[in-house]
């Protein structure tokens, strides 16, 4: 059996060679995932030595931004749209509601098991880097203008016709629904978006919109439905006669009741955080050596805007970031409660517009509830996780040749642990790191542009140097010592205050002085030294990186010195026992 979460549905037919499934929810006899896997499905697909029956087989994959390529469901529908078909298909009517397991759920005075759900967002992602049962645990991640989806459910009931009889006079109460209407909104830090409609409960999980948010850091997202019923109570009053009970007058008076709903989430504005995005393009007479990108900013996960990929100029090769965006279904069971009513509720006509239950008030009964668990609607959460460590070149067309390849990479860590997974999902997530430069050898053209993890455009700069090989010397000062010079190669001139990386020294790392020199003290018999490459931005140059290392001969055995300080150490313990320990015991 093979279970698909692109197309939400659960099928006993097995796979042919024109079936491709997408699963989070891997067939444990599948085994360990096949070589020739790939992260896209149109790649799988376009391999001319992948047959269409081994793509069949389910497996998990991430995707590099939060829109993936691939259409998913019967009519071939982005995920966007797949998501929103699955919300507006919850089953709606006046005595039923649906909620799931993390609604939080309240009953007012007409309406009962009454919520709203977050359920996602169109554009943006969800991560668990976080300790669990903190505000940043299942932190949404959003661009500027997007998309929630929430679901609003409640189910409505009117107690029972009353009477009551007095000196032959009876009065009885119905009540009837003359109208009833929802009205939504969505506020993100100190932004409210109002929907400017009233809707019916048909339309109470249609998708919200937002758009240029301006929040920075981590805030807070409410949604927030108010369910307003107009309540008909009609009065009639009848007196006994010989013949029965005679109708002499009915009143109706109008009353409105509205409850309100609430979810929030803890979420981040992606684009309102800092990235600064330098390319430096190494050249060699006129020839494209490599390439140095700078990205400069805050090093804490909320407060960095982070990466998806940048694309060379060609668009057939991208340089992807760590990240990793995967799909799964977020509960594996909902709710439905029937209403049936059965109690009388007494309504005073003569003040219809007091409130007969106050907000918050969950405890008072309007009707039986019967509760059973059914299977979710296909509700998916988007996840953002690290898959590697660092970033890595990534081909976007078959048959791609480039040989460019990732060089040194300097990376800050933004999470102490990697983001949870559950059992099922079969991908790999590491703890995330930044990069803050990145260096990429062996290419022939530029960076064309950089995109986010919503893949919106970060402001790419370009900078040009010309690359100058260096001079990386060691020599012996004495015994113990080592001179490191460092020095540009074609004009000799001394590279001053760069940070030179050892082994074998005392030290680990040392800084050139104003000559370009440094001396550090041997702890091995060799000393290694590397110079990792820096760009001179002022007078537009690259130094490449450059290693060398010293040797020194080892110190040979003195057997005499041995003897020597073994006696001497010998003398110190008769001293001891013949001097200090009489006197310690006669004092005792």
């Amino acid at each position: 059996m093979l279970s698909s979460f692109a197309t939400g549905v659960t099928t006993t037919r097995r796979a042919n060679a024109t079936d491709v499934f997408v699963s989070d929810d891997p067939d444990p006899n599948i085994g360990a995932l096949p070589p020739f896997i790939q992260p896209d499905l149109r790649t799988i697909l376009q391999s001319p030595n992948i047959s269409a029956a081994n793509a069949s087989s389910a497996r998990d994959f991430t995707y590099p931004t939060s829109q993936p390529s691939y259409g998913v469901g019967a009519r071939n529908q982005t995920l966007a749209e797949y998501r929103r078909t699955n919300l507006q298909n919850l089953p709606h009517n006046r005595s039923t509601s649906v909620w799931f397991p993390d609604s939080n759920r309240s009953n007012g005075t007409v309406v009962t098991n009454a919520h709203v759900t977050i359920l996602g967002t169109q554009n943006g992602t969800q991560t668990r880097l976080g300790r669990l049962n903190t505000s940043s645990h299942n932190l949404f991640l959003l661009p500027q203008n997007g998309t929630i989806l929430t679901a609003l459910d409640y189910s409505t009931v009117l107690p029972n016709q009353t009477c009551t009889v007095t000196n032959g006079t009876k009065t009885c109460l119905n009540y009837s629904i003359t109208s009833q209407s929802i009205n939504r909104s969505l506020r993100i830090g100190t932004q409210v978006w109002p929907t400017a409609e009233t809707t019916d409960e048909a339309g109470a999980s249609r998708p919200l919109t937002y758009t240029n948010v301006r929040a920075t850091g981590r805030t807070t997202m409410v949604v927030k439905g108010t369910i307003t019923t107009q309540l008909a109570i009609h009065k009639t009053v009848s007196i006994r006669t010989r013949s029965g009970w005679q109708q002499r007058n009915v009143t109706t008076n109008t009353t409105v009741r509205s409850h309100t709903v609430r979810d929030t989430a803890p979420v981040v504005i992606t684009p309102n955080q800092q990235l600064n995005a330098t390319q430096t393009l190494i050249t060699d007479n006129g020839e494209l050596k490599r390439i140095v990108l700078h990205l400069d900013g805050p090093t804490t996960f909320t407060t960095r805007r982070h990466w998806s990929y940048a694309s060379f100029k060609s668009g057939q090769v991208r340089l992807q970031n760590v990240w990793g965006v995967y799909s799964q279904h977020r509960y594996r069971n909902a709710t439905i409660g029937t209403q049936r009513p059965n109690t009388t509720v007494s309504f005073d006509i003569f003040h219809p517009s007091m409130p007969l239950n106050r907000h918050g008030n969950h405890s008072s009964p309007l009707s039986t509830t019967s509760q059973r668990t059914v299977p979710p609607p296909g509700v998916l959460e988007k996840q953002l996780i690290a898959v590697r460590s660092k970033p890595a070149i990534a081909r976007t067309a078959p048959q791609t040749a480039s040989t460019a390849t990732v060089g040194r990479v300097r990376t800050v860590p933004l999470a102490t642990e990697a983001a949870p997974l559950t059992r099922s999902v079969n991908l790999s997530s590491v703890r995330p790191q930044a990069s803050t430069r990145v260096v990429i050898t062996n290419v022939d053209q530029p960076l064309a542009a950089l995109y986010d993890i919503h893949g919106d455009e970060i402001p790419l700069k370009t900078r040009t140097a010309t690359e100058h090989p260096v001079s990386l010397s060691l020599t012996k000062r004495d015994k113990t010592h080592v001179q490191i010079e460092l020095t540009d190669a074609r004009t000799g001139n001394p590279i001053t205050n760069q940070s030179i990386y050892l082994h074998g020294a005392v030290q680990g790392r040392v800084i050139t002085n104003s000559n370009g020199v440094a001396v550090v003290t041997r702890d091995e018999n060799a000393v290694e030294a590397t110079f990792r490459g820096v760009t001179n931005n002022s007078r537009g140059l690259y130094y490449t990186p450059s290693h060398n290392q010293i040797r020194f001969a080892p110190t040979p055995f003195n057997i005499y010195s041995a003897l020597v300080a073994l006696s001497k150490g010998f003398v110190a313990i008769i001293a001891f026992v013949l001097f200090y320990l009489p006197f310690h015991y006669l004092r005792r």
